[in-house]
């Protein structure tokens, strides 16, 4: 029932369609007295201070036989559009941060979606708001099958490297119970604010 009532929720509230619906208005994500502005229906939330450049390109945590590389790449006016019966949709735009990566434990690859096309910019991806220190998401754990909250933040450091912290107590199951009644930890991918190095 949990499956059937996530898989009915991501339809109908984040819906991407091929057609362009107009821009109403635009709002900076860089200013926070705007905020609030940015879920308006028809409103196109911009990146006007290219904040986003500092977390896209490949990052890479190896460690205790995990490796765990994340693809991070910009991706602009991605819409967000939710139908309910009865009423006008409500859609609006955001610029935001896109994410793939590929999981390998113990030489074992678990999941590996680096270069592939058609990226689901619902499923993962970050947003940086106002003068936050980190950008804010969700990714899906695909092994799995959990979605869950995360954060990245970029140190200043040389070489680069950035913490994605992948919350423990934010998350959605997307299969039944009982799937996750097998002893084993909930995500796959590392937890508890990983530190990753940029690779390319």
């Amino acid at each position: 029932m949990k499956k059937f009532i996530m898989t009915l929720f991501l339809m109908i509230c984040q819906n991407l369609i091929s057609q362009e619906l107009p821009v109403l208005s635009t709002t900076s994500l860089y200013d926070e007295e705007q905020q609030f502005d940015h879920i308006d229906s028809g409103n196109y939330a911009r990146d006007t201070h290219n904040e986003r450049d500092q977390y896209v390109g490949l990052w890479q945590y190896n460690q205790n036989g995990i490796l765990f590389i994340l693809k991070i790449e910009k991706m602009d006016k991605v819409i967000n559009k939710r139908e309910f019966p009865g009423f006008e949709p409500h859609y609006n735009y955001f610029d935001q941060l896109t994410l793939r990566y590929r999981l390998v434990k113990n030489n074992i690859l678990l999941f590996d979606n680096l270069n592939q096309d058609g990226v689901d910019p619902i499923a993962n991806y970050a947003t940086k708001h106002g003068s936050n220190n980190y950008a804010r998401g969700r990714i899906w754990d695909r092994t799995r099958n959990v979605r869950g909250s995360h954060t990245i933040t970029r140190l200043n450091t040389n070489p680069a490297k950035i913490i994605f912290n992948l919350e423990r107590f934010d998350y959605t199951k997307v299969n039944d119970s009982s799937f996750y009644q097998d002893g084993q930890p909930l995500f796959s991918i590392p937890q508890n604010g990983i530190e990753m190095v940029k690779i390319d």
